[in-house]
């Protein structure tokens, strides 16, 4: 799997108002999820202050249950935070009403059994009012970025693991997002061909000027951006002597989690 092609040949022009480049992507202050009341009661993400902006490479690691996919989901749009603000300026609005301007690359399961390979790619293309066949277009070329154009016709249910992670990976790269949030992408993956995944995430977001969290428990994964940060009991802890999130990060210049 090569890390760069032409990828604004390879992927679909954007559909809709581009966001605005003077604003930040997405900006969240006391920041928590809580599930659950009372005696029961889990909280997730805790106090979490950033500021996400264009071109930004995070690592986002800790230890499994320390809330990072529920923080990813959160600025997704995906979960509703029980405290704190969270706004996507530099989107135009919630991510749910624009379709395709923040793509999340999912830890589990996520394509569509009823849909082929190439029905899921081209679904968040239709969504956003794409034509059928610039879709349809933009999917096919987007899983051959990812060298799997083969299975275009496939059912999920015929993929492996890895094959359906690429599938997904491909979806998100097809509607050319402005945020790209990817939960442990290479978990399902052998090791060459999750770095190779990892790279073509960052040729892509390169050509994109998108921005790019990773969740991951791979140092080595975590080693190709340029910045990490760790998550542990709901909260960001910094590494590397950066400043702290409840500081206001800006991670414009490439932050992790």
């Amino acid at each position: 799997m090569p890390r760069a092609r032409d990828l604004r040949a390879a992927i679909a022009e954007p559909v809709g108002r581009k966001p605005d480049p003077r604003l930040p992507l997405l900006t969240c202050a006391g920041l928590a999820r809580t599930f659950g009341t009372g005696a029961t009661a889990v909280v997730a993400v805790y106090d979490v202050t950033l500021t996400v902006a264009r071109r930004a490479r995070v690592a986002l690691t800790g230890p499994s249950g320390s809330g990072k996919s529920t923080l990813l989901h959160m600025m997704a749009g995906l979960e509703t935070p029980t405290a704190g603000q969270l706004s996507w300026p530099g989107l135009g609005g919630h991510p749910l009403r624009y379709p395709g301007r923040v793509g999340i690359v999912f830890q589990g399961p996520s394509l569509l059994p009823a849909l082929t390979v190439a029905e899921n790619v081209s679904l968040p293309l239709l969504l956003a009012e794409a034509t059928p066949s610039d879709a349809t277009r933009a999917a096919r070329n987007a899983l051959e970025l990812l060298d799997i154009g083969d299975l275009h016709a496939s059912l999920p249910e015929e993929l492996s693991g890895g094959q359906a992670q690429r599938v997904a990976l491909a979806r998100v790269l097809a509607a050319r997002p402005a945020l790209i949030l990817a939960d442990e992408p290479t978990g399902q993956l052998d090791h060459a061909t999750g770095f190779a995944v990892i790279d073509v995430l960052l040729a892509a977001c390169d050509e994109l000027d998108a921005a790019l969290i990773v969740s991951t428990h791979d140092p080595v994964v975590a080693a190709h951006l340029s910045q990490q940060w760790t998550m542990r009991d709901g909260t960001l802890r910094p590494e590397h002597g950066n400043l702290r999130p409840e500081h206001g990060t800006d991670l414009s210049a490439g932050a992790g989690r």
